[in-house]
């Protein structure tokens, strides 16, 4: 789980380089970083206490790394261990590991709260980018992240959970939190 964030942190300032313009946000998204800490989560099953501290450390890996080789390929990069994007993955990294965890109960109520997770931020970070950056980024990559966000709720919704309530409190808290998201970083 550390060495896929270790390299995607890595790949990611190569990616802010060499991607097309259209899809060269998607190696400055936070949402591309949750997904792939919380994929790696969701593939490697740890215990519930363990994913919390490894959605921590995995995002703190993934800057780090970002950071070594964005350095080591001659651009600046001025984040350290106390970096703002440390201070998150310490309020984020939490509910990475925690909703990876809550995928695989048997509880539907559980399931729907943890895929709204990656749901909110993808959604957030999608309508983020597509009203607040639009004008310096393409929209292209901002659409399909909106568009993996809602699929992350039609697929939770039609795959996994079964009951009105279920679904209900997968729409609500993703909408929720999509919103908290968006005022949150709007901010930053």
């Amino acid at each position: 789980m550390l060495v896929t964030a270790a390299v995607t942190g890595g790949l990611t300032s190569f990616g802010q380089q060499y991607l097309p313009h259209e899809l060269r946000s998607l190696a400055n998204a936070s949402g591309t970083w949750f997904a792939v800490v919380m994929g790696a989560l969701v593939v490697a099953r740890p215990r519930p206490v363990l994913a919390i501290i490894l959605g921590v450390v995995g995002l703190i890996v993934m800057n780090e790394a970002y950071g070594v080789v964005s350095r080591w390929r001659g651009f600046y990069y001025g984040g350290s261990l106390s970096s703002m994007w440390n201070q998150i993955a310490l309020l984020v990294g939490p509910v990475a590991g925690i909703a990876a965890t809550w995928l695989w109960s048997p509880r539907p109520i559980l399931v729907a709260v943890g895929a709204s997770a990656p749901a909110a931020v993808l959604i957030g970070e999608g309508l983020f980018g597509l009203t607040i950056v639009s004008d310096t980024t393409s929209p292209v990559f901002w659409t399909i992240e909106l568009a993996a966000g809602i699929g992350v709720v039609v697929v939770t919704a039609v795959t996994r959970l079964r009951s009105i309530p279920a679904i209900g409190v997968l729409v609500g808290a993703s909408a929720l939190g999509a919103a908290l998201f968006y005022v949150v970083y709007s901010s930053l």
